[in-house]
């Protein structure tokens, strides 16, 4: 069984083309976003989780 790394990124939403590059960064990266949370701030960011198999760590 894999085990899995968790991380809690802000992620620009004020523009469609920004919030696409930024995803598509953290996939190159191996992160899948698992789900976005709260609302959009003022600045345009919201909050998401991502998650990516953490190497060599099997159970």
């Amino acid at each position: 069984m894999a085990c899995w790394e968790y991380d809690i990124k802000s992620v620009r939403m004020g523009e469609v083309g920004k919030t696409k590059e930024d995803l598509n960064l953290m996939g190159l990266d191996g992160w899948e976003l698992v789900k976005f949370v709260g609302q959009v701030d003022e600045e345009g960011m919201s909050t998401a989780f991502f998650k990516r198999v953490l190497d060599g760590a099997n159970i």
